[in-house]
């Protein structure tokens, strides 16, 4: 192709905004409602779940109890311990093996002492219980005391739940009982205390327990804290990926994740080491996750290893495993209940299909490697089920893949507000490929703090005005990541801190929201001309600072399903900016996301500090944009 021929193409996908630098205290927007661009992509927003942060276990997974089958480790080694468990009393306390155990269920604990000795768990930095609300307990029990009291109890406080276990015997057997808390405290504890049927028995007894699970009555679907669940349906996502992240590669193939490994029986699914620090149940496995997205009104997007970890790869001849791992999680999700796997599924309690669209094969995997390894999975995908869309990796040097059919390319981004604003905010102007594109994985990390910052969650904003604008190629976007237990924060930010009383959420999580709640059908073209502001950020790596030219005003439009017109412009700078709106006006609904500073966030106790405010107005041409703000104007009227 000549050169002049490639500007003339180029030209034409550049993204639906044109930037001018005017005066600095002109900024005017142009929107051509009769121009559109392209047709909005159906599922551009969504999430991305990782068990990274105890965002699973210690998170959206309602179980209290930690440890709770005494099977995790001492760290990465499988060296168990009794972590999280104390003794009460005279009581002593030791791992014990079973006879018979699965291979994945091999040890008990075999408590021993006199009356009223036992065992007290702590769970996840607490366990946070509410007046008035029921909790279901489940023990597995076996000695020669004869019943067991058991209760949640807080330091300081009479007891706050309590139930009595009647019938232990020498066989194994279990129990299950429910109890209504009288107070509400988010640091309770779950207490065991052993007797003989004779109380006033001084002599050492014994009992064996497993299987201690304690959740709350209104757990969602039985798994998931409703709170969360109330937190990511009002983010309305049209699919949520998961498992990884790195989670999926696991630092070596032994630790990767085999979604075979996580379904059937909870006690006998694989417990492992979770490289973010902490021992992983799989209550939350591939099924979970499925029903997980259902009650979300998700779409599943599931990320499958492609036989690669940190440290090593599967050998190319011993791939056929891998292969159809993948083949089957389709079959699961998808297949007929005459089906090998659909039966496995329908037996889980689902007979009605998953509906299962997306398949990415691997993360964040790249180079000769992976591009020997994809096509393997891809082709024989594409053979079977022609219908699912396939999801590559771009990493290391491979920016597409050559052999094998791909739908969409993988791309992931972490950096300062200052590069988000400035250059991610274009990273999509131009076409990358034949393939549409999915970021999968994107969070301004550099400068957020803990929870996240009012300036982070703008400068993302001005990255997904981006994705918005680039509808031609952007098909899908996920925030990364999604949860962190607030005691456990390895990765910061994230978008979701569950503790143990509530959650808070990162301001990027409104971001999020406005966003998700204000999408198009048709995406319109849009000219901003405003001036620009210059910045110098820290280098992600080898020293040094990058010098950031940064537009002040950034912006999209979009036509809804309704009808209606949907501008939102980002303010990246810190001083207010006037704006001069031209070819939409009339009545119109203004919604405007921004903060106090730009560090401001929000806290355990105080977690709506940073929110929108929406109000009624008549747009006629003229307003303001706060400092660091998101302002979107949903406009029902359009006058030319």
């Amino acid at each position: 192709m000549d050169s002049k021929m490639f500007a003339l193409v180029a030209g034409a996908l550049v993204a639906s905004v044109r930037v001018c630098a005017v005066a600095a205290e002109e900024n005017v927007v142009t929107v051509h409602t009769d121009d559109v661009v392209c047709e909005a992509s159906d599922d551009l927003w969504g999430l991305f779940l990782e068990d990274v942060n105890l965002s699973i276990d210690g998170g959206i997974y309602a179980e209290m109890v930690r440890n709770r089958s005494f099977e995790d480790g001492n760290g990465a080694i499988r060296q168990l311990t009794l972590e999280y468990w104390n003794t009460i009393g005279n009581a002593e306390y030791l791992l014990s093996e079973k006879q018979g155990a699965h291979l994945n269920d091999l040890h008990c604990v075999t408590v021993r002492g006199r009356a009223g000795s036992g065992l007290v768990n702590e769970g996840y930095f607490g366990m946070g219980v509410k007046e008035g609300e029921s909790y279901n307990l489940s023990v597995a029990l076996r000695g020669d005391f004869a019943f067991a009291d058991v209760s949640l109890e807080a330091y300081g406080k009479p007891v706050v739940a309590k139930a009595r276990i009647d019938g232990i015997t020498s066989e194994w057997k279990t129990f299950n009982v429910s109890f209504v808390a009288q107070d509400t405290d988010p640091r309770c504890c779950l207490a065991f205390r052993f007797y003989p049927s004779d109380t006033r028995d001084n002599t050492i007894h014994e009992v064996q327990m497993d299987h201690v699970s304690l959740f709350p009555a209104n757990a969602v679907c039985g798994l998931f804290r409703r709170d969360l669940i109330e937190r990511l349906s009002a983010l309305h996502p049209s699919f949520m990926r998961f498992p990884g992240g790195c989670w999926v590669e696991g630092d070596e193939m032994r630790l990767a994740y085999r979604w075979k490994k996580t379904i059937g029986d909870k006690w006998n699914r694989r417990t492992q080491w979770n490289r973010w620090k902490y021992w992983a149940t799989n209550g939350v496995g591939f099924h979970e996750y499925l029903l997980l997205c259902e009650v979300i009104g998700a779409k599943p997007l599931y990320c499958i290893n492609c036989g690669m970890s940190h440290s090593d790869n599967v050998p190319l001849e011993k791939m056929d495993e891998f292969v159809q791992d993948a083949l089957d999680c389709i079959e699961y999700a998808n297949g007929p209940t005459d089906s090998k796997w659909g039966a496995v599924r329908a037996a889980a309690g689902h007979p009605e299909p998953f509906n299962l669209e997306y398949l990415e094969i691997g993360n964040e995997n790249g180079g000769p490697d992976y591009e020997a390894r994809y096509p393997l999975i891809a082709k024989a995908v594409r053979t079977k089920y022609p219908e699912i869309k396939l999801v590559f990796n771009r990493w290391a040097s491979t920016e597409d893949i050559s052999d094998g059919p791909r739908d969409l390319r993988d791309d992931h981004f972490y950096n300062s507000a200052d590069i988000f604003m400035s250059r991610h905010a274009h990273d999509y102007d131009e076409k990358k490929g034949d393939f549409g594109i999915f970021v999968g994985e994107y969070a301004v990390t550099t400068g957020a703090g803990r929870y996240g910052n009012l300036r982070a969650a703008i400068g993302e904003a001005a990255v997904m005005l981006g994705f918005e604008r680039n509808q031609n190629q952007v098909k899908l976007a996920a925030y990364a990541p999604l949860f962190a237990n607030a005691q456990h924060t390895v990765w910061t930010p994230n978008l979701i801190y569950p503790t143990t009383d509530g959650c808070f959420v990162n301001p990027s999580w409104n971001v999020q929201r406005l966003f998700s709640a204000n999408r198009g059908v048709q995406v319109l073209k849009l000219e901003v001309a405003t001036s620009t502001f210059r910045t110098k950020s820290p280098k992600k790596k080898g020293g040094g600072f990058d010098k950031n030219n940064i537009e002040k005003v950034q912006g999209s439009a979009v036509r809804a399903a309704n009808g209606d017109v949907i501008v939102k412009l980002v303010n990246c700078s810190e001083e207010k900016q006037p704006v001069m709106i031209k070819g939409v006006s009339g009545n119109a609904v203004k919604t405007v996301f921004t903060g106090p500073n730009r560090e401001a966030h929000n806290l355990p106790g105080e977690p709506e500090l940073v929110k929108e405010t929406t109000s009624s107005m008549v747009l006629d041409g003229q307003d303001v944009l706060p400092p660091l703000s998101l302002v979107v104007y949903r406009v029902p009227t359009v006058s030319r």
